[in-house]
């Protein structure tokens, strides 16, 4: 059996701002010893890579130990924070552990992010790209766009290259509170693909779209994705929703098939990773949903079918069926 092809832990429930676009915390977190037994679990099952999150990832009191041990077994690590409480020391320590750094935006001015990102500092948020950037551990800008944000691409592009950003992960809104009022309807993901796109070629930044229809839509306006040095759009060799090929890991050990799937598999704090992996690989639910010829028309008809197959914990939230189609695809809406 295949493992993991990669972790995604929220190590902490704590947080220090309160966003927009906030999925939700577990209402416990995991003792010390049992997170650091769980990291040595996780580089057991060598996945590609691992994402460390929270809430806010720096508040968890035995980080350092944690990434000490990713570090150790060589698992490639990325860490997603707010930049607030992010300095010369911690971005010190970073370095040695070979840590990639990913500080959000969101919003490409003062007014804009602050109101998404409540409580955060927009001079902070600068200060730390600019830390980050001089320890060489700066990874993507993720930036997550829904109707809050959508008509701002243009201007997020501009933003990140000036504090020194040089690629943008964007990732579709998932499920959170109020998620329907600022979910992107098909028609809107395809005005900002295309936004994405034509910025791409004036910025000549790397872009990555974490959405599963991304790639078919290149393929299918024909626009080159093809890895050289002159086209910054990153297509990985897995574009499809991955809904069971990964983990998610809840600050309470919750384990779950997506980050945003209101589906939770076992607890790690209570069986070992590698049971609970195999466990999910067997389930009727991961079952069902990795056999993309179940999916319902018009998904079932698409030519991209599995090469996409829909997000399923955004198709699930807005439908409440896990075999629906992706209503935001804007592909299925001209019925390729």
């Amino acid at each position: 059996m295949n493992n993991p092809y990669m972790i995604d832990w929220a190590i902490t429930n704590k947080c220090n701002l309160d966003c927009l676009h906030c999925r939700g915390m577990a209402e416990k977190e995991l003792d010390d010893e049992t997170v650091l037994g769980i990291a040595r679990e996780i580089t057991s099952l060598e996945p590609r890579w691992v994402i460390i999150e929270g809430g806010e990832p720096l508040l968890r009191r035995n980080l350092f130990e944690l990434l000490e041990i990713m570090h150790r077994d060589k698992i490639k690590t990325y860490l997603i924070t707010n930049g607030m409480l992010f300095d010369e020391e911690i971005a010190r320590k970073f370095a040695e552990l070979n840590i990639n750094l990913m500080i959000s935006i969101d919003g490409a001015d003062k007014k804009s992010y602050e109101r998404i990102r409540r409580k955060a500092s927009f001079e902070q948020l600068k200060k730390s790209v600019a830390i980050a950037n001089d320890y060489g551990i700066l990874d993507s800008c993720p930036i997550t766009i829904g109707k809050h944000n959508q008509h701002q691409i243009d201007r997020l592009f501009k933003f990140a290259e000036e504090i020194g950003y040089s690629k943008i992960t964007f990732l579709g809104l998932k499920p959170c509170k109020d998620y329907e009022k600022y979910v992107l309807n098909a028609e809107e993901y395809e005005q900002v693909f295309f936004s994405v796109i034509e910025n791409q070629r004036k910025y000549k930044m790397d872009i990555y779209f974490d959405e599963p229809f991304f790639k078919p839509f290149l393929k299918e306006h024909n626009i080159d994705y093809s890895p050289n040095p002159e086209n910054g759009i990153i297509v990985p060799d897995v574009s499809r929703c991955i809904f069971g090929e990964y983990m998610f890991i809840e600050t309470n050990g919750d384990v779950k098939p997506c980050t945003f799937a209101p589906v939770v598999m076992d607890n790690a704090g209570r069986k070992s990773l590698g049971k609970i992996w195999n466990d999910m690989q067997n389930s009727e639910l991961i079952k069902k949903i990795k056999d993309f010829g179940g999916r319902e028309s018009p998904c079932r008809e698409c030519k991209y079918l599995y090469e996409c197959g829909g997000c399923r914990s955004r198709t699930f939230g807005l439908t409440k069926s896990w075999t629906a189609s992706d209503p935001s695809c804007p592909l299925n809406r001209k019925g390729i």
